[in-house]
């Protein structure tokens, strides 16, 4: 059994379908830079991997037999995949992807205190990793002046 590297688990929602090109293609990528177990498959038509959170990605062949059955449910367009990863792992997840060769897009800082960097997969498909908000409590409001009169 190979040993998982030390990097943040992803977690996906609950099952997102991505039409692709080559699945296998596809597969690779999310195997090997993002560490995503695959659950269940059929050679080049679709693949299914564990997102994490009890979810689902399924890749299914953009041309294949089963892409009519999912068309409903995917988008043409070049829509955003996020997953939510720990404050703590954004830097392990950057440093990981550069190591991997994987061009960092885009990079935010949200005014909530979160954090996100964005990918691209080999079909296109922009990939979001996004820490939590930052939640704090509210500044204290200054005193009131008082009335001695």
């Amino acid at each position: 059994m190979k040993k998982r590297p030390a990097i943040p688990r992803l977690d996906g929602g609950p099952q997102t379908i991505l039409l692709v090109e080559d699945v296998e293609r596809a597969l690779a990528f999310y195997r090997d830079n993002l560490l995503l177990a695959q659950k269940d498959g059929d050679a080049g038509r679709y693949a299914e991997l564990d997102p994490g959170d009890g979810g689902t990605l399924l890749l299914v062949k953009r041309e294949g037999s089963i892409a009519p059955m999912t068309a409903g449910r995917a988008a043409k367009d070049k829509a955003t995949l996020t997953f939510g990863i720990p404050t703590e792992g954004y830097e392990t997840w950057k440093k990981w992807l550069a190591n991997r060769e994987v061009p960092i897009e885009h990079e935010t800082r949200w005014v909530h205190g979160g954090r996100s960097l964005y990918v691209r997969d080999p079909d296109g498909w922009r990939l979001e990793f996004k820490t939590p908000p930052v939640l704090s409590p509210p500044p204290p409001s200054p005193p009131k002046p008082r009335d001695d009169s």
